[in-house]
């Protein structure tokens, strides 16, 4: 079994490196997990697949489900997003623990735009492509339209934070901010490439959360393929965001 989810991933690695045009993939380590297919439907796709960076050392590690190798998961984009954080984590940490925190939001960003472009179908990153937001795909929560894909994480995000006892910790938290960059990665996709996307969606439970002012500069900033400068200003936004939620709610 565990050679299975090894060779999987090792194959998914070399589709990787050619889907965003890279030579070389940090090494990094497959560690199976045993779970039910109900469990990880009703958990979220984030307990299949999960990456750890031990700052330290610099070392990487997948914890993977060992079934995710079969065709009908169709998990390669949940693959593809774990990889970005790979990735992410060996170009922007650098075994430095605050850049590493800092780098949450735009990791979370970036995976998400991967992952979508992968479900899309595009061929590469870099390739000129379109797409429509009734665009159907088969993900590892069944069919779905980039419409509903959109809006999942923000869905998600909305209902966390409209919790009584929201933030009730620092994971809560956590969760809640990588969704919200994930919203931000899938809708900057489709303000890049969809033909008939509308800016509409409702972000009034974030802008209670985070407050008006930062949404309306999130959704000026986090658009587009970021370079090093841009990653660097959103890191330094993002820790500061944090740092002051975590505060302002006595976490």
């Amino acid at each position: 079994m565990a050679d299975n989810i090894t060779d999987y991933v090792q194959s998914c690695v070399e589709n990787y490196k050619r889907f965003v045009d890279i030579h070389d993939f940090p090494t990094f380590d497959v560690k199976s997990k045993e779970m039910t297919l109900e469990k990880s439907l009703r958990q979220g796709f984030d307990t299949v697949a999960a990456t750890f960076y031990d700052v330290p050392t610099g070392k990487h590690t997948l914890e993977i489900w060992s079934k995710l190798y079969l065709p009908q998961m169709n998990a390669e984009y949940l693959v593809f997003h774990e990889f970005t954080h790979i990735w992410d984590a060996e170009v922007y940490s650098q075994r430095d623990k605050l850049k590493h925190m800092s780098n949450k939001g735009y990791t979370e960003y970036h995976a998400a735009q991967i992952d979508f472009m992968k479900l899309l179908g595009a061929e590469t990153i870099a390739e000129p492509f379109s797409f429509k937001m009734d665009q159907r795909f088969e993900t590892f929560g069944g069919m779905k339209t980039a419409r509903e894909f959109v809006d999942m994480p923000l869905n998600l995000a909305s209902e966390l934070i409209s919790r009584k006892d929201f933030p009730a910790n620092i994971e809560t938290l956590a969760t809640a901010m990588g969704t919200i960059f994930n919203y931000y990665g899938r809708r900057s996709i489709c303000l890049m490439y969809a033909a008939d996307y509308s800016d509409d969606a409702d972000t009034n439970v974030i802008a209670g959360f985070l407050g008006q002012e930062t949404v309306k500069a999130l959704d000026d900033y986090m658009l587009g393929w970021f370079n090093a400068e841009k990653v660097s200003l959103i890191d330094m936004l993002y820790g500061r965001m944090v740092v002051s939620l975590a505060q302002r709610n006595k976490l």
